[in-house]
């Protein structure tokens, strides 16, 4: 019998933009509310104006509405700067958290005393756990590795929406091959390492799609718009920023081949989502794109950061249609033996009663 639960969910950030972090954040929610769970979610949208901001008092906030609710269970999503509090909270209340790991903010620093002091930082946080969430299995090694013991750590891949309208016949489409990349503009999604590759491509063989959100850091979207500018690749290349997900779908339909060159990656919504609309993948061999992407057989893997490579792979497939019929045809293959919502919602749900059940047992 299910016992339903009183939980906080913690994933505050300092702005409020979409994600596929936050995406599966919510669907969880909604998942578990379904089964009669109560939910307090602290996140941009609903604390007091300005205040993920101050970082104290945004602290004292969270903690004060934990302390307030007495949940069976917080869930903490990132939030790093703000949960502490929480942390010393758990050692005097014993109060059970499931930590949700997506991806690693250092993956962006190149710093290497702020890269060791965050892993610090982290896995002092994680100490707090009961249990921990990852959504790979590349994911769950890095977090055995910060000595995090691996009983606690349980590995649910983000589910996907597996709608089932006709995919196009991309046999019969004649003109430039139609890339496609999916994801927020950052340092960590790599865009300008496409943009480069595309500037080694022979213009008409290929037009290029970014799609994702703009504004998490302006400061690199302004260099990946800069380098499109300078490579006089404005024909070739449209950037659209953040579509709602008909128009993300629609892009899909409309790709050829999805482009990945990321140089880190927890999971890869969007690779999982490509494959499901039958497109080959190109993308980076790093991180748990491996996990996904098999080279040869749904797509193919190029040394992240390496632009003339990652063109080369562009070529390949700009020139042999056969080749990107079938790799498409293994990507919807591989993609429909993966999680939907759904099946990611009950096992999700799983883990969360697991974490709540060692609170209550003590």
């Amino acid at each position: 019998m299910i016992i339903p639960c009183s939980i906080v969910f913690v994933m505050l950030g300092k702005k409020d933009f979409h994600s596929g972090g936050y995406d599966f954040n919510f669907r969880m929610v909604n998942s578990l509310r379904s089964q009669g769970n109560n939910i307090e979610i602290i996140h941009f949208t609903t604390v007091p104006k300005g205040l993920p901001r101050k970082w104290f008092r945004a602290s004292r906030y969270i903690y004060g509405k934990i302390r307030s609710s007495k949940p069976d269970l917080v869930i903490v999503s990132k939030s790093y700067q703000y949960v502490s509090l929480i942390r010393l909270m758990t050692v005097f209340a014993k109060t059970p958290v499931l930590y949700l790991i997506h991806h690693f903010d250092w993956t962006n620093i190149r710093n290497k005393l702020k890269v060791f002091m965050y892993r610090m930082y982290v896995r002092w946080l994680l100490g707090m756990a009961e249990r921990v969430w990852v959504n790979s299995r590349n994911t769950r090694e890095d977090v055995e590795r910060m000595g995090i013991h691996p009983e606690i750590i349980r590995v649910i891949n983000p589910g996907f929406e597996k709608d089932r309208r006709q995919l196009p016949n991309r046999s019969d489409r004649r003109g430039p091959v139609r890339f496609l990349c999916v994801g927020s503009l950052s340092p960590r999604k790599a865009q300008h390492v496409a943009v480069k590759a595309c500037s080694f491509l022979d213009a008409g063989s290929y037009k290029m799609e970014f799609i994702g959100n703009t504004e998490g850091d302006i400061g690199y979207t302004s260099t990946v718009k800069k380098s499109i500018s300078d490579e006089a690749l404005s024909e070739s290349i449209r950037m659209f920023g953040y579509i709602d997900e008909n128009e993300v779908v629609d892009a899909y339909l409309r790709a050829d081949v999805l482009v990945h060159a990321a140089n880190w990656e927890g999971f890869g919504m969007s690779i999982i989502e490509g494959m499901w609309y039958g497109l080959p993948v190109i993308a980076s061999d790093i991180a748990a794109i491996p996990e996904l992407v098999r080279d040869g057989e749904n797509g193919l893997l190029t040394p992240s950061g390496n632009a003339e490579e990652l063109a080369d792979a562009m070529n390949k497939l700009i020139r042999n249609r056969d080749l990107r019929l079938l790799m498409g045809e293994k990507s919807r293959m591989f993609a429909e033996s993966m999680n939907d919502w759904n099946d990611t919602g009950k096992e999700f749900m799983e883990l969360v009663m697991t974490a709540a059940r060692s609170g209550r047992s003590e």
